[in-house]
């Protein structure tokens, strides 16, 4: 058993022998590469764009809950 992991673990995969496979296989990692970044950057500008609209949202329902007029009455100890 321990043979068979080790195997698995020195084996390395060859590179293809025939050209066309090799930029075949080439332009295919170029578009995931490709891909992987367009995703990040759409992903990082969707939460740019929603921390911006819940911090308008934020203000808004601080706005709203001050302009209620309810007052918090306390009394107060100062203690030494």
């Amino acid at each position: 058993m321990r043979t068979l992991f080790h195997r698995f673990l020195i084996s390395r995969p060859n590179k293809p022998k025939n050209p066309l496979l090799k930029m075949v296989l080439s332009v295919l990692g170029l578009f995931f590469l490709f891909g992987v970044c367009v995703f990040a950057i759409v992903v990082g500008v969707f939460m740019l764009i929603s921390s911006f609209l819940l911090k308008l949202v934020g203000k808004k329902m601080a706005r709203r809950s001050n302009t209620t007029g309810s007052v918090l009455e306390a009394e107060y100890t100062v203690i030494k």
